[in-house]
């Protein structure tokens, strides 16, 4: 993906990243280029999966989800789509991730407390073909999910011909 990918992209994705409500129009008054040009961009970063979503940032945590764990499920074989069916049907199940290594699926999950944690997790305990879990609580989010760095770096390394 990333040969397709030139150092007037990564700019654009920088700005959309900082700023995702400014618009097209400030967008290509910041980096001094046409309208019509960061349009394109966008819709070719759009079109090639890199910019996936437009969805504002969404603290859980403000809404009084203040609770977070990181939930590992080993699964019964041949139960996946199974159990991600039934994972999906849980609120509180805001991301799940197959992973190798000793679990099956790292899921992660938000409560209001840790009563609602402990509710949670029996609801997950009970979705068919969990077999056993385990469970870490988080006790602070320290680096909240970020693209940003990643972007910034990206962009370096093509403007310098690295990628």
């Amino acid at each position: 993906m990333t040969s397709a990918f030139e150092p007037l992209d990564a700019a654009v994705l920088e700005l959309i990243a900082e700023d995702p409500r400014a618009g097209v129009r400030e967008y290509a008054r910041r980096l001094g280029i046409a309208r019509a040009t960061v349009q394109a961009r966008i819709d070719k970063l759009v079109r090639t999966g890199v910019l996936a979503s437009w969805q504002p940032r969404i603290d859980a945590s403000a809404m009084g989800f203040g609770g977070m764990a990181y939930v590992r499920l080993h699964l019964s074989q041949g139960k996946l789509d199974a159990t991600i069916e039934g994972l999906a049907a849980i609120p509180e199940v805001i991301e799940v991730n197959a992973i190798a290594g000793d679990a099956d699926l790292l899921c992660r999950v938000v409560a209001k407390d840790n009563a609602g944690l402990e509710e949670v997790l029996q609801r997950i305990i009970a979705v068919d073909g969990v077999e056993r879990s385990s469970t870490e609580v988080v006790l602070s989010r320290r680096l909240q999910p970020r693209v940003e760095p990643l972007i910034a770096k990206l962009h370096e390394e093509l403007r310098r011909g690295l990628s």
